[in-house]
Parts: C-alpha cells; sequence; structure tokens
C-alpha cells in the first residue's frame, strides 16, 4: 500500500500504546493514540479520521466490543482490529459477529498486527461476497462431518479446544485435529475469518 495510512490505537495500557506508536512510525504509518474507547469516540465526534482501528478487548469503561457496537450503531464503517488476552476470546469472536474484522491475541507480533491492518484495507475495498463463491463455501461445509460440524459451531462461539473437548466428550488434541481440518476445508486462516464465513453461510450462527 503506497498511501501513508492513518490507525488510531486505544489501549489502557501506556507501554503497549508507546510501543505500537513507535513501531508504526517506523512503518511510515501515522498514529493516534487513546487511552479508552470514550476518548477515541470524542475525537471521532469532533471530525477526526482514520484508516483503521486497533483497540484492546478488556478496558475499563468501554470495552472493545462496546466500541464494536457503538461504531456499528453510528454506521462508521472503518475497519476494527482487536487485540485480545486469551480468557477474552469469547468477547472477541462476539465483536467479529457485530462487524470487528479481526482479533489478534496476545502477546502479539507488531508484524502480524501491521499485515492484519493491511489485509483489512484490502477486503474493505474489495465487493462483498458474491451467490458464487457462497455456494462454494456452502458446498465446503457440507463435506464436514456432524461432529467436525458441531466442532465448528463451538469455535465460533469462542471456546478453547479443552472447553469444546469436555463439552463434546473428546480430548483436546482430538478437538485440535477436527479445528484443523475444518479451517482447512472452509478455506479460513484463523478463527476471526471463520466465525465470517460462518455467518455468509447461514442467516444465524449455527
Amino acid at each position: 500500500m503506497s498511501t501513508r495510512i492513518h490507525i488510531a490505537v486505544i489501549d489502557d495500557d501506556e507501554a503497549v500504546l508507546d510501543s505500537l506508536r513507535l513501531y508504526f512510525a517506523r512503518q511510515n504509518t501515522e498514529t493516534s493514540c487513546f487511552a479508552s474507547a470514550k476518548d477515541f469516540l470524542s475525537a471521532i465526534e469532533s471530525g477526526r479520521r482514520f484508516d483503521c482501528i486497533v483497540s484492546d478487548v478488556r478496558m475499563p469503561g468501554m470495552s472493545g466490543l462496546d466500541l464494536v457496537r457503538s461504531l456499528k450503531a453510528g454506521g462508521l464503517a472503518v475497519p476494527v482490529i482487536l487485540i485480545t488476552g486469551h480468557g477474552d476470546v469469547d468477547m472477541a469472536v462476539a465483536a467479529i459477529k457485530f462487524g470487528a474484522f479481526d482479533f489478534i491475541e496476545k502477546p502479539f507480533d507488531e508484524a502480524r498486527l501491521l499485515a492484519g491492518i493491511h489485509n483489512a484495507l484490502d477486503k474493505k475495498r474489495q465487493p462483498e461476497i458474491d451467490a458464487t463463491e457462497l455456494q462454494k463455501l456452502q458446498t465446503r461445509f457440507n463435506t464436514l462431518s456432524a461432529r467436525q460440524r458441531q466442532v465448528m459451531e463451538l469455535a465460533v462461539a469462542g471456546l478453547s479446544n479443552k472447553e469444546i473437548g469436555s463439552r463434546l466428550k473428546i480430548s483436546p488434541k482430538t478437538v485440535e485435529n477436527h479445528r484443523a481440518w475444518v479451517m482447512q476445508r472452509i478455506g479460513a486462516r484463523n478463527i476471526a475469518e471463520l466465525v465470517r464465513i460462518a455467518m455468509k453461510i447461514q442467516e444465524k450462527p449455527f
């Protein structure tokens, strides 16, 4: 991407803000940092605009999930990438269903985050999935076994392999194998993409 992009980073951890500000500056990317979602929304209300938003999930006051809901309600179509701790994955999955683009678990690699930002901006420029592609996804989904569909359903609900194994009374390793096959068969690179695909395939989550 040749044009300089402007990213909003929202996190109540000052060390995270400083680290990302320095990293993005070295990548010729403009960054505005906010200590809370409310501060960010105030900037939006004053007329500031951003190409992409990176937000922590769990913050005092308004959470990352609440922020995504607020942006959707306000009709602001800007890609949101969430930074989440392991225990917040279910919240991050819920945010994907409300329109967030992706989530990255801590500790995260800064280069991976930047790649995710560029991917989000590229996807934004592409047209919505067409009927032919949707049919392909449905066909792939139909090839999954009943057990694989169960694993997919629980994965897109935000459950970990251990939690899925407990629910289905199978080992976490077996869940991992099923989950890997589901991701490969469906063509999803990560759980966020799997959630979006699941939403496309059916009108409501499994």
